[in-house]
């Protein structure tokens, strides 16, 4: 059984884990939907005139952001299942948070890719291939694992009613 002590250990770092999934998905969402091409800061950075960019390159850096955007949704995604797990103790928020954080992340990667029309597309594909394997082997072993427990648990009630 464990301790008190270890239970508060483990919902301040379910607590916190939680917390910084929500952010890393709330800025993952603005790398993928809301942030444009181009900020006031990247200019002032590069020193260049955003008017003289040919429209393909700013389209680019869209491309290249909303990318970026998936990986970054994608890690909060799982941290989420993780923060999710250690506050309930239940593993089935780690198998699905990890399930959801690899699609999203390699889904986006490879819709990014063919974009581009990239020359790496065959191999961006195959990890989006691995990772619809591994949510589906994660997703598979819920369920097995949730019919597993109903069963176990029929079984019990059976033999408490006799």
């Amino acid at each position: 059984m464990p301790t008190q002590k270890r239970l508060r250990k483990d919902l301040l770092g379910g607590a916190l884990t939680t917390a910084l999934g929500v952010f890393t998905l709330g800025i993952g969402v603005y790398f993928l939907f809301l942030r444009p091409s181009l900020l006031p800061e990247d200019i002032r950075h590069t020193g260049i005139d955003a008017a003289t960019l040919p429209v393909a390159f700013v389209d680019w850096l869209g491309i290249v952001f909303s990318t970026w955007g998936g990986f970054i949704a994608g890690f909060g995604i799982v941290l989420l299942g993780i923060g999710a797990s250690l506050l309930s103790r239940r593993t089935l928020w780690l198998y699905l948070g990890t399930a959801a954080g690899v699609l999203v992340a390699f889904g986006r990667f490879v819709i990014s890719n063919i974009l581009i029309g990239s020359d790496f597309l065959w191999f961006i594909a195959t990890m989006f291939v691995l990772a619809l394997v591994l949510a589906t082997v994660l997703v598979l072993n819920v369920i097995r694992r949730h019919r597993t427990n109903e069963t176990a648990s029929s079984d019990v009630d059976r033999t408490a009613r006799r």
